[in-house]
């Protein structure tokens, strides 16, 4: 009898203390973008990364301390960079061999399910899941070749949100450490499945048109702070 009383008393214990760590956490995040495309064909030469900016909220459902489910709301800024383009056959030639770049604006809802590998929901994370992104905005532009940012001979081509696909769906892996019980450090990347443009990366009427393998990737590096909770 002694022993089932020691071992109930053991168990209520565990339990309570596991159900300590548990709890709702919400939080604030932001970071800088490095994005591009993935995928396609030829869009111009030194293809590379544009920056930007994510920032939102968070909600954190803990099951255990190491086991957890994160939903996310962020403003996230995605787009291309390419040093020399090459529109070859379609009424943007005239701007071949100029820097070409594209910003876009998306609202990302990420739910991962995330992993934490250290005691009281502290140290290293790991995190992955599925992305819904819904867009916002697109400013696309060329500049001539040895130009600076803002100048007068910027051309932007495209200025709305029309030709991109309203709801693209992706994923998201990443890797962090949590700090502290609220601060916590973030590397990510996030990939697409869908494509960028609904009718392909030329205009409308353009050649390109059916050159539409292109998906937005984005390696993200955030910091967050996180409230509530119990501990």
């Amino acid at each position: 009898m002694k022993k089932i009383i020691l071992s109930l008393a053991l168990l209520a214990g565990a339990a309570s203390a596991a159900h300590a760590q548990t709890g709702v956490k919400y939080g604030i995040k932001g970071g800088f973008n490095l994005s591009s495309y993935t995928g396609g064909g030829d869009i111009g030469s030194s293809t590379g990364f544009k920056p930007g900016f994510a920032a939102g909220v968070l909600v954190n459902f803990g099951f255990t301390d190491l086991l957890s489910l994160q939903l996310e709301g962020l403003y996230s800024q995605k787009g291309v960079f390419i040093d020399q383009a090459n529109y070859t056959g379609t009424p943007l030639n005239q701007y071949n061999g100029q820097q070409y770049r594209s910003t876009l604006g998306y609202i990302d809802v990420p739910v991962l399910l995330k992993f934490t590998t250290g005691q009281d929901g502290k140290g290293l994370f790991f995190n992955f899941g599925p992305q819904a992104s819904f867009a916002l905005s697109d400013r696309e532009f060329f500049r001539p070749q040895g130009e600076k940012a803002g100048s007068p001979k910027e051309v932007t081509v495209y200025n709305t949100r029309d030709r991109l696909v309203p709801v693209g769906i992706g994923y998201v892996g990443g890797i962090g450490y949590q700090i502290t019980s609220g601060l916590g450090l973030e590397a990510r990347y996030t990939g697409d499945f869908t494509n960028v443009y609904k009718d392909g990366f030329g205009s409308g009427s353009s050649p390109l048109r059916g050159d539409n393998n292109f998906h937005n990737g984005v390696f993200q590096f955030q910091v967050h702070y996180l409230f509530g909770g119990k501990s």
